[in-house]
């Protein structure tokens, strides 16, 4: 959908990979749950409960803000460049004259990565065929749009793909597309 500014926004494609987080911040917080213990401040393993709820905290609570900021998911193709975001935690801007190729590609997945599971996949992802690709996608490998620069890959996955695709080619500079 465009706007006043001359922006054209589109949505992620439909994927479950938040239930991926749910069962990981659901994990995480079983670790808490002993200090919900009243007579566990009596027992020698308190302080290893603390450090691991030093630990678990922090973590459970990003995992909360990423699941949170999934529905704010977008790629918007601005006068000037593709603003790739997911909330406040994820934002890529990608100028039109620095992009060098837009594919469609299966992206074969490798051991390394930051957060991927099956239906997301999110920052600089590891994968064993093109290297670190910059995902903010509802999908982890199949029918990824890999849009490149010089420097860096992106990896996307638009609900309207081939209309994504159409509209970014037709915004790049005519040396670029």
């Amino acid at each position: 959908m465009g706007d006043a500014f001359g922006s054209t926004t589109f949505r992620p494609a439909s994927s479950r990979g938040w239930l991926w987080m749910v069962a990981l911040i659901l994990m995480l917080g079983v670790s808490l749950l002993p200090l919900l213990d009243p007579a566990i401040a009596a027992e020698e393993g308190v302080v290893v409960l603390w450090i691991t709820a030093g630990f678990m905290v922090p973590l459970i609570t990003f995992f909360l803000a990423t699941l949170a900021s999934l529905p704010a998911m977008r790629y918007e193709l601005t006068t000037d460049s593709l603003l790739i975001s997911c909330g406040p935690l994820l934002r890529y801007r990608v100028s039109y004259a620095d992009i060098v190729d837009v594919r469609r590609l299966d992206l074969t997945p490798s051991l390394w990565s930051s957060m991927r599971f099956p239906g997301l996949a999110l920052w600089s992802v590891h994968y064993a065929d093109v290297g670190a690709v910059r995902m903010c996608a509802t999908r982890m490998a199949n029918g990824i749009i890999v849009i490149s620069t010089a420097s860096r890959r992106y990896g996307i996955t638009p609900a309207e793909g081939d209309r994504f695709i159409g509209m970014l080619l037709a915004m790049l500079p005519p040396e670029a597309a």
